[in-house]
């Protein structure tokens, strides 16, 4: 069985997607708003290798086409190599549009050291949208990650000793330091450091009443197996993003706007997640009276990010003093307040691909292992938002239904 759609498989897709254009969530282009876009494409790297491109012609022609109904795009997962995210860069501007690039410096790996090597891109229309001054890691400096580090080895200290005992726990500490185990290998119970730094940078959106200014943080959490490290890197980004909060949003009149797979499975259920953020939320906001607003849409909206439709681990969220940008008790309303007012939603190549025929097994199942080396494993999400124009929504009241 190949491991990927046929050429034929691919124009079967293509052809059922042009007759159901808004049936799976692809948005549309429209003059007035704008669509921002978050992805992880799986293994975005080598183009071509030995003469083989690394996805095949349909997949990468698919993938093109998602992008193109986009005005601000965030990659993950963008590795070493970055022939295929230029070789997607060319096509869209190809299609005519001035599309330009902002793109990382390696991170998840250093120099002479083995690790998943991936950047952070972001591709977006410069008729459309303008870059900032504004374009950084955002990392924690090397005070910070030592506090960070002697604090979580403390934990993990006490942790072996009540567990093993301090008589085996000091045989422990004598094979560690023999070499036949790491102590900076084991599993840490705080956070130190992210796997994958964020990138952030800044965008402009310009309209006929004003603007908005963003501050697009790009981020690849640590996935695998330790949902207690995936839940720590969430909240230390959180938290990096609302101690900001104060001085860059409310002060600047800035928007943090992140556009991230998070990986965000801290918990066992969507509600349960959403119980958890708004704990964290209640908490933060009475410590510190913050200003700024937190909407994370893709927590509200039941949406399933990664193929297999079991888990929310991408996003799009802001925070906000900025009147024109919706709070979480609006999310509801998405989509129904004007052809061009705000919306969010995922392409569901899932649904499209079993419903086009070559995506679905024998007892009507997806076919997984058809299209998510190929293709990807994430769903695109996007949001809409009106290009800044006199008399558009203010959701600082509230919004009629």
């Amino acid at each position: 069985m190949a491991d990927h759609f046929s050429e034929a498989d691919w124009q079967t897709i293509e052809v059922h997607l042009d007759a159901n254009t808004s049936a799976y969530g692809l948005p549309e282009r429209r003059a007035n708003s704008v669509v921002l876009m978050s992805w992880n494409i799986r293994k975005f790297g080598v183009f071509e290798e030995n003469g083989t491109t690394k996805k095949s012609g349909g997949a990468f022609n698919l993938i093109t086409r998602v992008c193109a109904t986009a005005d601000l795009i965030a990659l993950q997962e963008v590795l070493k190599d970055m022939s295929s995210v230029y070789q997607l860069l060319n096509r869209l501007r190809d299609m005519g549009d001035p599309w330009d690039i902002v793109i990382s410096d390696v991170t998840g790996m250093a120099p002479g050291y083995t690790g998943m090597a991936e950047r952070h891109a972001f591709l977006y229309r410069s008729d459309r949208v303008k870059r900032g001054e504004l374009a950084s890691d955002l990392s924690f400096d090397r005070s910070a990650v030592i506090e960070n580090s002697n604090h979580a080895l403390r934990k993990l200290v006490q942790t072996e000793m009540d567990f093993a005992g301090q008589q085996s726990f000091m045989a422990k500490i004598a094979s560690w330091l023999s070499g036949q185990q790491k102590l900076v290998g084991a599993r840490l119970k705080s956070f130190v450091q992210f796997i994958r730094t964020p990138h952030i940078v800044e965008f402009v959106i310009d309209g006929s009443a004003g603007s908005y200014s963003f501050y697009v943080v790009n981020a690849h959490l640590v996935s695998g197996e330790s949902k207690t490290e995936r839940e720590l890197e969430f909240f230390a980004l959180l938290e990096w993003l609302l101690l900001d909060s104060p001085t860059t949003v409310a002060s600047e009149g800035k928007t943090f706007l992140l556009m991230a797979d998070l990986n965000l499975d801290f918990a066992s259920s969507v509600d349960k997640r959403r119980e958890a953020f708004a704990d964290y939320m209640a908490s933060i906001n009475e410590e510190r009276n913050l200003k700024a607003k937190v909407n994370f849409p893709f927590l509200d909206g039941g949406f399933f990010t990664n193929a297999r439709r079991d888990e929310t681990f991408d996003h799009i969220a802001w925070i906000t003093t900025d009147p024109r940008l919706p709070r979480g008790r609006h999310n509801p309303q998405a989509g129904t307040l004007g052809h061009d007012e705000y919306d969010y939603g995922m392409f569901d190549f899932v649904q499209l691909f079993a419903d086009a025929g070559p995506g679905q097994l024998a007892d009507g199942s997806p076919n997984y292992g058809k299209y998510t080396h190929d293709f990807t494993d994430h769903m695109p999400i996007w949001v809409r938002l009106p290009i800044p124009h006199a008399g558009q929504t203010d959701f600082s009241v509230e919004v009629p239904e």
